[in-house]
């Protein structure tokens, strides 16, 4: 049996290899493989593990409205939707860090639709908005807003608004006088001097 299966001792040699003799280089390949990233567009990691964003949330929305925009699988007027929607529900609390955060998603769609040239749908909305301001008591928004100087976009910066400069400078300062001239309520005494009346 030793005479048919005779042992012999092997030694392997380790070789030492490259990355390209193990998988050798293909003629078409480049030498250096890179992701291609816009230079405008911020790299966050969070980004990459959250997973693809399908609406604008309330953690953070101006962030989940840009990734929105970028990703291009809802139109812009939808996304717009979204995010004027997800603005009316954080004012519905009135608090300064929710107004922060409107703020913050104003700024956003500002950037965004100056980007895209569509004023449309920014300029409507803060045209309503603004209507809406003395009624729904939001004057501390108003003044955050004026503070930051977020106004109409103007012709100058997209081709395709119909509010001239001096419009969308005028739009922050009509509010003020509005304000300012408003009727103020007459304190109503006490329950005393009601009974006195009668």
């Amino acid at each position: 049996m030793k005479n048919l299966f005779p042992l012999m001792e092997v030694v392997k040699k380790k070789e030492l290899k490259t990355s390209k003799e193990l998988f050798g280089k293909g003629i078409e390949e480049p030498d250096v493989k890179k992701t291609k990233l816009d230079e405008d567009q911020d790299f966050n990691l969070a980004d990459i593990t959250e997973g693809s964003v399908t609406q604008v949330g309330s953690v953070d929305p101006a962030r989940d409205f840009c990734s929105l925009i970028r990703q291009k699988s809802l139109s812009f007027g939808e996304v717009c939707q979204q995010l004027t929607g997800r603005i009316e529900q954080l004012l519905g609390n009135k608090n300064t860090h929710y107004y922060m955060k409107c703020i913050s998603c104003i700024q956003s769609f500002r950037e965004q639709s100056i980007q895209i040239c569509n004023a449309e749908y920014y300029n409507s909305y803060m045209r309503s908005l603004k209507r809406s301001i003395p009624v729904r008591g939001l004057q501390e928004l108003w003044d955050l807003l004026v503070q930051d100087l977020l106004t109409l976009i103007s012709k100058d910066e997209v081709d395709g608004s119909t509010v001239s400069k001096q419009d969308a400078t005028e739009f922050l300062s009509a509010e003020k006088e509005a304000v300012s001239t408003a009727p103020v309520m007459e304190d109503p005494g006490d329950v005393d001097d009601l009974f006195d009346m009668m």
